[in-house]
């Protein structure tokens, strides 16, 4: 019925696309002004936290670890 309607209906085919087009720019929006900047900065906390993981392993645990293994 909607294929239908769509072929033999010029409104109805301006309202789907209108409606196409709104759904374009609404998906376009979130993903770049919601998803994109998310996950640069979840991108950017996990690389910190790594950084800070590995700085305690090389200068807290490990020789920590040798100390009790001596």
């Amino acid at each position: 019925a909607v294929i239908y309607a769509y072929k033999r209906w010029g409104w109805f085919r301006n309202v789907v696309q209108a409606a196409w087009r709104g759904i374009q720019t609404a998906a376009r929006w979130a993903w770049n002004v919601v998803l994109k900047p998310t996950f640069a900065a979840l991108r950017v906390a996990v690389r910190f936290v790594g950084r800070v993981a590995m700085w305690l392993w090389h200068n807290v645990f490990s020789p920590v670890f040798r100390g009790i293994a001596a």
